[in-house]
């Protein structure tokens, strides 16, 4: 118990860390505090709430970097944390819709952007909703050991999705590059780009492995997938 309340000591420490106010990225020593609790304690509910104590409404800039946070957290955190995100879409809707007039606010700032993350981050939750045979990280591994099965009949459907959320991906990835700005050295929105490459490159090997695993039952297309 005392190991617990410590702990969240501690976790409350990394996010107030994690989402200050410096237009910088969110060290990752902080965000990794964050994933590390959710995998010791099997829950990420105090993260959301650590997160929830934050002024975030009153800084753009802290706000941006709490939902690069918890993208890394959705993405690497235990698997629980996916169930539990999914019980806080209000909060990440409320903080979409509740942005103050700071003064990184506007269309050429960080209101638009967090606004549009918020957008992808609950598409995704939607996603692992309606498939809840995912990881965070799409891992093939993982799928076809929770479905238990490696035929891809089984998840032909679920492919149109992750395309669709793909796209959303690259929509948003460039509204980033859009918004960057000349007179900053961008720190903070390249920040978010990280997990968006990784979100993508995890669709990607999903997509590549079920290419495989439906090349190796098709007779006569040795070659069709060489290149993979």
């Amino acid at each position: 118990m005392a190991d617990r309340v410590k702990a969240e000591q501690e976790l409350i420490t990394a996010a107030r860390k994690a989402t200050n106010t410096d237009e910088t990225a969110p060290k990752r020593k902080h965000v990794r505090n964050c994933i590390v609790f959710t995998h010791d304690f099997k829950t990420s509910m105090p993260v959301w709430e650590a997160m929830k104590s934050q002024p975030l409404k009153a800084n753009d800039v802290q706000c941006f970097k709490a939902i690069i946070t918890l993208h890394k957290l959705i993405r690497e955190g235990h698997h629980v944390t996916i169930q539990e995100a999914l019980t806080q879409t209000k909060f990440l809707e409320d903080l979409a819709h509740g942005l103050g007039g700071g003064v990184h606010n506007g269309w050429q700032n960080y209101s638009v952007l967090i606004r549009a993350y918020i957008n992808f981050l609950l598409a995704k939750l939607e996603y692992h909703r309606l498939h809840p045979e995912f990881n965070g990280m799409f891992d093939y591994r993982e799928y076809v050991s929770l479905r238990g099965t490696n035929d891809p009949n089984e998840g032909y459907e679920t492919i149109g999705d992750l395309m669709s959320l793909q796209d959303r991906l690259d929509e948003f990835q460039k509204l980033v590059f859009r918004n960057f700005q000349p007179a900053s050295n961008n720190e903070c929105r390249i920040a978010a780009l990280v997990p968006l490459v990784e979100e993508s490159y995890g669709i990607y090997k999903f997509a590549t492995h079920m290419l495989i695993a439906m090349h190796q039952r098709v007779d006569g297309a040795e070659q069709a997938l060489e290149p993979l």
